[in-house]
């Protein structure tokens, strides 16, 4: 048996109809959409390191690219910690925002530390950028040069990042229309027009920020939670998609098509700084997203009336955003909670996020799923908090919580063989070559994204 057999037959089993793919029963509706009341994020907790932690930690010859990724990863997603926050949660990293002032002011230690890693990573920028070609070189040092001219060193930081990390010139968008540095030089242009009132080098400092570190993306001040923790889901996944959109909202007329064939328009009062502590593609993004996920409701951007969204509503949004097909439920007893983790851990084994809505507070809250760890014995689910932050909870207390779940029905079959492969391996203890090689070799990443991709093209016209 050969891995090219296996993935062969992985992929036929998840290229069938959505009809034939078993999905776990929907149990009855029990919410209408306007009872999701939406828990708006406190006041974000600015933390101020020290220069010294923030300096690159290895310098010359002996430094590399995995150096300048952490140490860009400090600045960026903030300090590790084990901080409290509402709602029972402990606050593993708190992100700054990516439209924080101190990026661009020079006596700030962002600033001052950002300048200083940019000329640390010098040589292994050029040695990185040697691998991309003559075309996307141009590209990246001009939008590293809007960073500059922005005075925002942080930003430029952002983009060595995801050079580092092999993110550039990055994957087409989901339309085809160019890759992620492609976008990101096309808005970094001067002839590209954009709408009144939106500033060109804040959209392309945000935009550059958010793609580095999806986890920093905020909802702001508006109950915009669902549609924003999809929006941090399609930063990880496809981040080209994310700069395609947020560069068609920009544009003169505001619209942009989705893969799945509808178009969205930019929210009116979201061109300019309404108030709400938004990065600029926040509010474009966000805003839109919301009114085309809340049903029949209008949302009003300047009010943040018609804000929530149940799964059932969500889904229509991530179907029409991604152009594949996703399942919900809506989670009331406890029977239906403990199912839901069941899915939970399906989904993860394939190497996908699922988004979730849990009770907070006096409402509800959506949040990104991204994994389980156990510390000291105590097992966690981690998530992306819409309010720019990485969170945990304990995993039952988590579960008490749930009140419903969106999932790739599609990455169900994916990890559920997966999870198959695991429980072979395990109870061969080492005795069966063939499965512990098909096992150790495969990626569930990028069986996910071959699996998303042949299900695109079968519903794009």
């Amino acid at each position: 048996m050969t891995i090219r057999t296996d993935l062969s037959k992985l992929r036929q089993m998840t290229s069938k109809p959505l009809a034939q793919t078993k999905q776990a029963p929907k149990p009855a509706n029990t919410f209408n959409a306007d009872s999701f009341k939406a828990v708006l994020p406190p006041v974000k907790k600015v933390v101020e390191l020290a220069l010294e932690k923030l300096l690159p930690q290895k310098k010359g010859a002996g430094r590399t690219p995995a150096d300048a990724v952490r140490d860009a990863d400090l600045l960026l997603r903030g300090e590790s910690l084990a901080r409290d926050s509402e709602g029972s949660a402990d606050v593993v990293r708190d992100a700054a925002n990516v439209n924080d002032s101190r990026d661009t002011l020079e006596t700030s230690t962002r600033h001052q530390a950002a300048v200083t890693q940019l000329e640390e990573n010098k040589a292994l920028e050029a040695a990185q950028l040697e691998q991309l070609s003559p075309a996307d070189r141009q590209k990246y040092d001009a939008v590293k040069q809007r960073c500059l001219d922005a005075n925002d060193p942080v930003a430029a930081v952002a983009l060595q990042k995801m050079l580092f990390e092999g993110k550039l010139p990055g994957d087409e968008d989901l339309k085809g229309e160019g890759t992620t540095l492609d976008h990101l030089a096309t808005l970094s242009d001067e002839n590209t027009p954009l709408a009144e009132g939106i500033d060109r080098n804040s959209l392309v400092t945000d935009l550059v920020q958010e793609l580095a570190t999806p986890s920093s993306i905020n909802q702001g001040s508006r109950g915009t939670c669902a549609p924003t923790t999809l929006a941090i889901q399609l930063a990880m996944n496809d981040p080209a998609e994310y700069a395609r959109i947020a560069a068609g909202l920009a544009s003169p007329d505001g619209k942009v098509e989705l893969a799945g064939g509808q178009t969205i328009t930019r929210e009116e009062g979201t061109a300019t700084d309404d108030g709400t502590g938004r990065s600029t593609t926040q509010r474009l993004i966000g805003s839109a997203f919301m009114e085309l996920a809340n049903g029949d409701r209008d949302y009003d951007n300047a009010s943040g009336e018609g804000a929530g969204a149940w799964s059932d509503k969500l889904d229509v949004l991530y179907e029409a955003v991604t152009g594949r097909k996703m399942s919900d439920q809506r989670l009331t007893t406890d029977e239906q909670r403990a199912g839901a983790m069941d899915i939970i851990d399906t989904q993860l084994r394939a190497g996908a996020a699922v988004p979730v809505a849990l009770a907070w507070g006096d409402g509800y809250h959506k949040v990104l799923v991204t994994g389980t760890e156990t510390v000291n014995g105590q097992e966690y689910v981690k998530y992306t908090n819409p309010w720019g932050r990485e969170e945990r909870i304990p995993r039952a207390d988590f579960e008490k919580r749930l009140a419903d779940i969106s999932y790739d029905p599609r990455a169900q079959v994916l990890g559920t063989v997966l999870q198959g492969i695991d429980t072979v391996k395990n109870a061969a203890q080492g005795g069966l070559d063939t499965i512990n090689d098909i096992f150790n070799r495969l990626d569930p990443k990028d069986l996910l994204a071959d699996v998303r991709r042949a299900q695109l093209k079968s519903v794009t016209p």
